[in-house]
């Protein structure tokens, strides 16, 4: 039975050290995705005033593609969000052994560490009011992105036309990165819907 023991449940330790490392990793990931969202704040507000005189600084083809940062960011972004659901997979499992060796009682298992947080997620996607407080805080970010592609669109083609070569790429540019975050974010809720699944097994 000593031989099995290993197999079975693994060094207590390593189960340790694995748990300790990946709750790093996802702090970490959450941290960088403060300080983006904090760059392309600034960047949004910088380049709101830089398009706001009667020329844009560098004429339509800067104002053209002036939103391509943020759409960049925005990408960025999506891999980092990703990167943190994975992330949180992995934690929740290893978490899931931790406690069932620390003896705790099985009710008490939901609101323990990480799970906890699984199960907040699950909170907020009963009640009406926290709908209502994410579609707020993801579609906030989908309308600021768009509108501020919209208003340098408009900006460039006012400096020369709609029909001019600057305007023209900028719109197939963005149109193919807007296709390409929406199919993005639909994997993210496959991610996301699997990471709430694994919380609840027990």
């Amino acid at each position: 039975m000593a031989a099995d023991t290993p197999a079975t449940h693994g060094d207590p330790d390593a189960l340790l050290a694995l748990y300790t490392t990946d709750r790093d990793k996802l702090s970490t990931l959450a941290g960088e995705r403060l300080a983006l969202l904090a760059i392309q704040v600034t960047y949004l507000g910088l380049a709101i005033i830089a398009l706001g005189g009667q020329r844009p600084i560098g004429g339509e083809w800067v104002a053209a593609f002036s939103a391509a940062p943020l759409w960049f960011m925005h990408a960025h972004h999506q891999i980092l969000v990703a990167a943190a659901l994975q992330r949180s997979r992995s934690v929740v499992l290893l978490e899931r052994h931790v406690v069932a060796r620390a003896g705790l009682p099985a009710e008490d298992h939901g609101e323990i560490g990480h799970r906890a947080g699984v199960t907040i997620r699950e909170l907020t996607g009963r009640y009406r009011i926290f709908k209502i407080q994410i579609l707020i805080s993801f579609g906030g970010i989908a309308a600021a992105l768009i509108s501020f592609t919209g208003y340098a669109l408009v900006v460039a083609a006012a400096n020369s036309s709609w029909h001019s070569l600057p305007v023209l790429l900028a719109i197939l540019f963005y149109g193919a990165f807007a296709a390409t975050a929406a199919i993005g974010w639909t994997r993210t809720i496959q991610l996301q819907l699997a990471t709430a699944r694994t919380g609840r097994l027990e």
